[in-house]
């Protein structure tokens, strides 16, 4: 094991997954109460808006979270940039969120109600300009290779936000929105403190010209991150409007699940573009966070598979009955999505970014076309099923976008089936 932490990309990769685990674990139980103390319907809205809150953040954020990745390790006007990025990063994110609550009537009647006065459009603002900022610091630490630093943040805001969850009650949605909002808060002030262990950077709030020298990068990295999370983030808005809350409530808490296998390869990803500045060593990384990502996701899997059903049980008997199928349906789209965010942190690695462009189109397009169909159809099980083929597809266009797929594949896949049965070897020894 001491080995692993002698790994810089291993090292930071756990530390992320460590930081997605534990945001998971705590998100479960944030749920859960919300889950016994409000409604199902509540928790359809909440979801539907917090999904919003979450796309208009990434939108908002224009990039640069992944160019933060790239540019920091590499520049030595590190204050110029993390100031830069985070002034046009709320400035861009209060204007988004304006234009969204301005066109609930075009993308989100459903929200209407709940977004219908001055004090509920103030709390969204604020909950979509914390979670950009978070966001963006969350990218700085990684970038200086503290991702342990990231986890502590991660962990103050999952933990702060679920003690004001029960006094809210009386409040339905907004009360879980305030909670939220409560813990982005604190996990900011927090993560301030440590940007300055990190990059040793004081809040100084200025827009300096050296951001334009990422500007080309990170424009077609927020193309790319827009169109990766479109599909994750907008299923959840169509659920609500096409079926109901509660059904959108039972999609959230399945799709939460889930994402924790997701974090896996977007933890590993977002370590191997942080050391792709270490270039002798970037395709024996590459190779390393492959066979690493597929044996950590092969249990995973297992555990989900057995577990889930069990694990749902303890939200609400309702969520074990209704959302058990769309739940396994979207654990196993962890499986092409972790190829997905693999390959693409290679491209983005050499500055490579269209194709990126071209697979996230394949899966958005195909998740949302299908899903208008499939939900009719299937209910929210025609949405796990969407996003699941949609991925598929994705991912068989990354295989053949690179050099001799076909055995670089197979050896990839015979290198992981001997390290999986060499840890459960070593683990059953």
């Amino acid at each position: 094991m001491s080995h692993i932490f002698d790994d810089s990309l291993l090292k930071n990769s756990i530390y992320l997954m460590i930081t997605s685990l534990i945001g998971n674990i705590l998100a479960f139980f944030f749920w859960v109460i919300a889950a016994k103390y409000y409604t199902p319907n509540d928790i359809g809205v909440t979801s539907a808006i917090f999904s919003s809150i979450w796309l208009i953040s990434i939108i908002g954020s224009i990039g640069l979270p992944t160019a933060l990745m790239f540019y920091l390790p590499r520049d030595i006007n590190t204050d110029k940039i993390i100031s830069s990025c985070l002034v046009i990063g709320i400035i861009s994110s209060i204007i988004f969120s304006l234009i969204f609550i301005l066109g609930l009537k075009i993308w989100g009647p459903g929200l209407i109600l709940t977004l219908s006065n001055l004090e509920n459009i103030l709390i969204f603002i604020v909950i979509t300009a914390a979670m950009s900022i978070s966001g963006l610091i969350g990218a700085m630490l990684t970038a200086g290779r503290r991702s342990s630093f990231q986890m502590v943040k991660e962990t103050v805001y999952h933990f702060i936000k679920i003690f004001p969850l029960i006094l809210l009650v009386n409040l339905g949605a907004i009360g879980i929105l305030l909670s939220i909002c409560i813990g982005f808060i604190l996990s900011i002030v927090i993560g301030f403190i440590l940007l300055y262990k990190t990059w040793k950077y004081l809040p100084i709030f200025t827009l300096d010209p050296i951001i334009m020298k990422m500007a080309s990068f990170s424009a077609r990295n927020y193309v790319a991150d827009i169109l990766y999370w479109l599909p994750r983030l907008i299923l959840p808005i169509m659920i609500l409007n096409m079926i109901s809350a509660k059904s959108a409530g039972y999609f959230y808490i399945a799709m939460m699940m889930a994402g924790l296998l997701y974090g896996i390869s977007q933890s590993i990803s977002s370590s191997l573009l942080v050391e792709s500045s270490h270039k002798d060593n970037f395709w024996d990384n590459a190779n390393k966070a492959i066979k690493f990502n597929f044996i950590i996701l092969i249990f995973g899997l297992l555990f989900f598979m057995i577990f889930g059903r069990f694990i749902l049980n303890m939200f609400n008997p309702s969520y074990a009955e209704n959302a058990n199928v769309t739940m396994i349906i979207l654990v196993i789209t962890s499986i092409p999505i972790s190829l997905i965010n693999i390959f693409n942190a290679v491209r983005n690695s050499q500055n490579r970014v269209m194709i990126t462009i071209i697979i996230n189109i394949i899966v958005a397009g195909v998740t949302l076309l299908l899903s208008i169909l499939l939900i009719r159809l299937m209910n929210i099980e025609g949405a796990a099923i969407s996003y699941l083929i949609a991925n598929t597809a994705g991912a068989i266009v990354s295989i053949y976008s690179i050099k001799n797929p076909k055995e670089n594949t197979l050896r990839l896949l015979n290198e992981i089936k001997n390290s999986v049965l060499y840890h459960i070897f070593i683990n059953h020894s």
